[in-house]
């Protein structure tokens, strides 16, 4: 009885592990974040799309600049 009970918890233990692999793996985020996203203010939203942009865009530059350098 027991050794079903251990069984079974590290067998979901497994399933959680293999889940969170994939995850990584296809850069998917979970599903609960995606939910809450849905429940945060619109302007906030926007904020934080206007920040991960501007990071974006900054990355960009500096990859562009790091180019320039090692072709010049």
């Amino acid at each position: 009885m027991i050794d079903r009970i251990l069984e079974r918890s590290w067998q979901r233990k497994a399933n959680r592990m293999q889940q969170k692999a994939l995850q990584i793996a296809n850069l998917a985020p979970s599903e609960s974040w995606v939910e809450r996203l849905v429940e945060v203010h619109p302007m906030r939203q926007i904020f934080w799309a206007s920040i991960i942009q501007v990071c974006v865009f900054g990355f960009m530059l500096l990859s562009f600049w790091a180019i320039g350098e090692v072709v010049n």
